[in-house]
């Protein structure tokens, strides 16, 4: 022996009982794959089956032109066990695949040239691999090899959505075992989605300790609860001390506030999922974010209660209600809703579940609950009954198809509040009929409500009396106040829109009245809304000067702080790391965030 040397090696160390793990070289089961991968590969080759985002074609291709076979065996105390037997006679044995030992030992009786009762049969202890047994499962569940009533009916499926980190082991195992056992796809199109990661985009995870379980978000959990709850996954061994630590803290860390996870619901939870793009090769999901939709389910629910007691303050009328008796609003919320209608049968069809949750968000939450309900309050109470009646048909009708349209996302609520929305005989709007399903709202039905003109005509008279709100909060002035505006505009059109619309404006914007002239009051706020149009709020108190100044040095701070957060943002999203290593969404969630930086910071900066 000529010398002794230390060297370092790497041991395999049990997360569990913290034992070293030897390797034992043991005989396997393989599965040869070389002829079931051309026929995955040809099979997507063909467009026969569809792969969506198509991003993901080349993973495929990749994993089925790998000629590698498949290890389908596992060493484990649980599974499939595999129905292989040893059957021997003396020093001569064989292996044969068998569903029971009598007839392992008759078929290897054929071999081995002896009486099965010479044979002794001994099945092999491993187990399938779970991804073997999860592959069967389209048609296995379904009474296959027998063709069943079920088998015929739901094989193939239409869809198959799961992750993409599994394409090539859950997906790819279901394509070549069905085909190769059904002659059959098990299914046409697959749909993958993102990994959950949690709100800061870190994949979750028990070593990281920021695994939430979804039951709690639906339920909701007090931070005591969590943490025994944490506590009993460690005394199970499903938790080790490490991961114990990491949960804990970042249950503190994230839920101290809020003293635990909110109650959410199984409505809000699935729409704050969809809420991002799904084809991005992440998805982050916040707690936050998901208690805000179940908000957004208590406005749906507030405004069919609204809707319900409108109603029951119309007053019986001999004329009959026309088309001609909608008014301004009326055509523009059902502008709005021929927009998102179509919206969401085109997401919905190419599998842009984000596009049709974001239109559904601003139509039924800022347009339809934030203006379009306030709007309709003067038109109730007005002697003219037809105004009234006018805004009950498009209520009932803009809700009804809303909801229909929110049903694919909000299973519970909309099942719920549809049956209790109020409605007429027949809709001068739109009218469904259902007989057993409930019918999904077309975008043809619904065309000839859009109109663009009228879209920007109001939104102009929206952003006037936004621009009324921004510049009485920033000057603290108290909707019980409802001070004088004045506006002078050489738009004529808005000008006009407001004076026809007046107690919807001057109910959206909490002020008293509206003069349209000039004025040089030094008691006055004065804001341009653009190159035509400005107006001044009415001041009241002795000590005016003192609430401008704090004002300007209030406004003069936010723009201050928002300037820097836009050079900060620019820097970011410039970045080539930034660039190279965020994921597409992730950009584009910043870019939407600079655009509405800009655009506050462009608000503010007429204020001053």
């Amino acid at each position: 022996m000529r010398s002794v040397e230390a060297h370092n090696m790497n041991l395999p160390i049990c997360s569990r009982t913290g034992d070293v793990i030897e390797y034992l070289p043991k005989e396997q089961w393989f599965l040869s794959c070389s002829e079931l991968n051309k026929l995955a590969t040809q099979v997507v080759k063909d467009g026969k089956l569809k792969i969506e985002p198509e991003k993901f074609v080349k993973n495929w291709l990749d994993w089925t032109n790998d000629d590698r076979d498949w290890c389908i065996s596992r060493q484990l105390w649980w599974g499939h066990q595999i129905p292989a037997y040893k059957c021997s006679v003396g020093k001569d044995l064989i292996w044969t695949a068998a569903t029971d030992e009598k007839t392992a030992k008759l078929q290897a009786s054929k071999f081995l040239r002896t009486i099965p009762d010479d044979i002794t049969a001994e099945r092999d202890t491993d187990v399938l691999d779970t991804w073997f047994s999860s592959g069967i499962y389209p048609f296995a569940a379904l009474g296959w090899p027998e063709n069943s009533k079920d088998l015929k009916r739901f094989y193939p499926l239409d869809l198959m959505v799961t992750g993409h980190d599994i394409l090539g082991f859950w997906v790819h195992r279901m394509v070549i075992l069905g085909l190769k056992m059904t002659d059959k796809l098990p299914f046409n199109d697959v749909l993958l989605h993102g990994v959950i990661c949690d709100n800061k985009g870190a994949k979750m995870s028990k070593s990281r300790g920021n695994v939430i379980d979804p039951i709690d978000v639906i339920d909701g959990i007090t931070l005591d609860k969590l943490k025994e709850k944490a506590v009993s996954m460690h005394k199970e061994g499903i938790l080790n001390k490490d991961e114990l630590k990491k949960a804990v803290a970042y249950h503190k860390s994230n839920f101290s506030t809020t003293n635990g996870i909110p109650q959410c619901g199984v409505d809000a939870l699935r729409f704050t999922l969809l809420s991002q793009d799904i084809g991005s090769h992440f998805v982050n999901f916040d707690v936050n974010q998901c208690h805000a939709n179940k908000l957004f389910c208590n406005k749906i629910w507030q405004s069919v209660k609204y809707t319900q007691l409108s109603f029951d303050k119309l007053k019986p009328v001999i004329d009959r209600i026309t088309l001609d008796d909608l008014t301004f609003f009326d055509k523009w919320i059902l502008s709005r809703l021929a927009d998102m209608v179509e919206t969401v049968e085109k997401a919905m069809d190419g599998y842009q579940f984000h596009t049709a949750v974001k239109s559904l968000r601003t139509m039924l939450y800022n347009e339809f609950c934030d203006v379009y309900l306030e709007a309709t309050k003067p038109g109730f109470e007005d002697d003219n009954f037809k105004i009234g009646y006018a805004h009950a048909h498009c209520l009932s009708a803009v809700l009804n198809t809303s909801l229909r349209c929110l049903a694919p996302f909000m299973i519970y609520i909309t099942e719920e509040l549809i049956s209790k929305i109020p409605a007429f005989e027949t809709n001068i709007i739109h009218n469904f009929n259902d007989t057993d399903n409930l019918e999904l709202p077309k975008g043809a039905d619904f065309r000839m409500w859009h109109n663009k003109n009228l879209e920007i005509q109001v939104d102009k008279l929206l952003n006037t009396i936004y621009l009324i709100r921004e510049v009485k909060g920033l000057y603290n002035i108290s909707n019980k106040l409802k001070p004088l505006v004045y506006i002078t505009s050489k738009d004529d059109e808005l000008l006009e829109n407001i004076k026809r619309n007046s107690k919807i404006v001057l109910n959206l914007s909490r002020c008293s009245r509206i003069k349209f002239e000039e004025v040089n009051d030094k008691n006055t706020i004065n804001a341009s809304l653009d190159k035509d149009t400005e107006i001044r709020i009415e001041l009241e108190g002795n000590d005016i000067d003192n609430i401008l100044t704090a004002a300007k040095t209030r406004i003069s701070k936010r723009v201050k702080k928002i300037e820097e957060s836009i050079e900060k943002l620019k820097k970011r999203v410039t970045s080539e790391k930034y660039l190279s290593s965020v994921a597409e969404n992730d950009q584009n969630l910043d870019k939407e965030r600079l655009l509405e930086k800009q655009e506050e910071l462009k608000r503010l900066q007429r204020l001053i």
